[in-house]
């Protein structure tokens, strides 16, 4: 398609989290932008990914056969769509990478006729080189397609390999929402600032960089969270009565039980 360098990864589905991949892949120079193809229907995600010296198609066509490393980031609902478009264009030597969510193995079997299959649960700090990525590898995936995979998760933040789908839903409840619980937290946190007399700029302020320094501080000393949390919480203290407060309002098990909720929820989109 482009004559000199060949197509390592393709990517059906220019979006959001296909564009930080992308972007990923191109900032840790993991490979050329122009080794990079992006397929999507939609004219400004094609313009966005051209930008950035990718080639860049309206549909799937043959060149996605010559990619190394083919990822599926389309919207989950459109994943039947996309395997009738994709299904003839594999060959049997690629390994085709899944970031849908609730798409499970059996289902891209089936629709794709391939088993060369990694499913991955990403999330959105992908976008600025922070994410967690948890990925599954069918047992078929052999060494070099799953360094291939390695390296495109691992420039866009961290991969964890898991040994059974069944841990992909259960990562997609911590990690793959988490970002999510995260904000909502902070959202609260923000308001009771402003309340207590802090503009909502010095609110964000205050609350971005507490959680930044906090898990920093967690990475860095590589203690156990409760240990952490028993350091900044002396006893008859500040922290102490915020705390016994979250703790008779049951703030910790209404934190589990939603994770619950979304791990059960997982599993039924995957059904």
């Amino acid at each position: 398609m482009n004559g000199t360098v060949s197509i390592e990864y393709a990517f059906i589905g220019g979006g959001n989290m296909g564009q930080a991949l992308a972007a990923a892949l191109i900032g840790r120079d993991v490979c050329r932008p122009e080794a990079i193809l992006v397929v999507d229907p939609d004219a400004g995600c094609r313009e966005k990914n051209e930008k950035m010296g990718c080639l860049v198609a309206e549909f799937a066509g043959e060149a996605i056969g010559e990619a190394s490393v083919v990822v599926l980031a389309v919207k989950p609902q459109n994943a039947q769509e996309m395997f009738g478009q994709a299904a003839g264009l594999l060959k049997s030597g690629q390994v085709v990478v899944s970031i849908m969510a609730g798409v499970t193995i059996a289902a891209m079997t089936e629709g794709l006729r391939h088993n060369a299959l990694v499913r991955v649960m990403p999330n959105t700090p992908a976008q600025v080189g922070m994410g967690m990525n948890v990925y599954y590898a069918v047992p078929s995936v052999n060494a070099d397609q799953l360094r291939a995979v390695e390296a495109l998760l691992n420039a866009s933040g961290e991969a964890l390999a898991v040994f059974s789908e069944d841990a992909i839903d259960a990562a997609t409840a911590i990690s793959g929402s988490g970002p999510a619980y995260v904000f909502y937290v902070a959202e609260h946190w923000m308001k009771k600032a402003e309340a207590l007399g802090f503009s909502a700029q010095e609110a964000q302020r205050l609350v971005q960089q507490t959680l930044l320094g906090a898990t920093t501080l967690w990475k860095a000393q590589d203690l156990p969270v409760s240990v952490l949390r028993e350091q900044v919480t002396s006893k008859g203290g500040t922290t102490a009565a915020a705390l016994e407060s979250f703790e008779s309002n049951g703030l910790g098990a209404h934190i589990q039980e939603g994770i619950e909720r979304a791990y059960r929820r997982a599993k039924e989109l995957g059904s």
